[in-house]
């Protein structure tokens, strides 16, 4: 059996700020990075790693029928 892996394209979605929101930090999100181009449905979580190099992995969260079943996309 003859899978390929899908090709991954980088997008720069420019520069965001930081802000201070009481003990946290806020960064906003593009509306591209958020709503599912399929769906027209919209992300409401993330998972968030940080990587060994010092940079953020923002992943969209895909919540099915049963809230309590979260899936990465």
């Amino acid at each position: 059996m003859n899978t390929k892996q899908p090709k991954f394209v980088q997008q720069e979605l420019g520069e965001r700020k930081i802000s201070k929101m009481n003990f946290s930090y806020i960064v906003t999100l593009p509306k591209k990075f958020v709503q599912n181009q399929k769906t027209g449905q919209v992300t409401t979580m993330v998972k968030l790693s940080m990587l060994d190099d010092g940079s953020l992995k923002i992943i969209p969260v895909r919540m099915k029928d049963d809230p309590s079943d979260l899936s990465v996309m």
